[in-house]
């Protein structure tokens, strides 16, 4: 007599997470399992709950670490494909345009306060250094919002011409200057000073306002105006 196989606990496991996120929504899961719930889209035939649980656990249980960190560290440490690193790569850039496009809305930048936290919520998704210019109308209120550079986690290149040209075809009347500093530095370099310098220079001689730099790190905001910086720089 043959032995009676034993009913797979684990059949049918994707159907019933499918079914339990479009009943619940996304909002009682845990993190391990959306990722385990995303992972479905890219690995065929496998369990996504332990590749899940390896993957946060190889970058600091931080999505946000994981999805924006470069494919061949995600490919080597969470032990997945070229085609799985890459789709949360993709993940990251498409999070990313969210946030950007959320914040294109309009909105006032009238106070040091407001400007720092668009600042933080811009720059929050970025592992490499970003400078932006925030171009405002004659009330404050967000005209657009340039990316002027991106470089290494240390550094970007800022071309004045670029700013003084795209500050004029956004008919900006000021402009707010964000950038950050992912090694967690929060205070200007003397690089970061002397770059102020010479864009307020550029802008004052078209009649447009610098009103702020605000430098972020993951958490927090440095504002050259809330700080005095802005106020010696014009005094120069």
């Amino acid at each position: 007599m043959s032995e009676k196989k034993k009913p797979n606990p684990h059949a049918g496991h994707r159907n019933r997470m499918r079914e339990r996120f479009l009943k619940e929504g996304g909002a009682s899961f845990e993190k391990h399992e959306l990722l385990e719930l995303l992972l479905y889209n890219t690995i065929p035939m496998q369990n996504t709950n332990v590749i899940a649980h390896r993957l946060l656990d190889s970058f600091n249980n931080s999505l946000t670490m994981l999805i924006n960190s470069d494919h061949r560290d995600i490919v080597e440490k969470g032990n997945v494909s070229t085609n799985t690193a890459v789709f949360l790569n993709v993940l990251a850039e498409m999070l990313k345009r969210c946030q950007k496009e959320t914040l294109q809305q309009k909105v006032a930048l009238n106070g040091i306060e407001k400007s720092g936290e668009y600042a933080l919520n811009l720059l929050k998704y970025e592992t490499t250094e970003k400078f932006y210019m925030l171009c405002l109308d004659a009330a404050s209120n967000l005209i657009k919002v340039i990316d002027i550079a991106q470089g290494s986690q240390s550094r970007v290149q800022i071309e004045l011409p670029t700013v003084v040209r795209e500050a004029l075809f956004c008919n900006a009347v000021s402009v707010i200057f964000a950038h950050n500093h992912p090694g967690g530095t929060l205070h200007p370099s003397n690089a970061d000073i002397e770059l102020t310098i010479r864009l307020k220079e550029a802008l004052d001689t078209m009649n447009i306002y610098v009103m702020d730099h605000i430098i972020t790190t993951n958490d927090n905001y440095f504002s050259f105006v809330k700080q005095g910086l802005m106020k010696q720089i014009t005094q120069k």
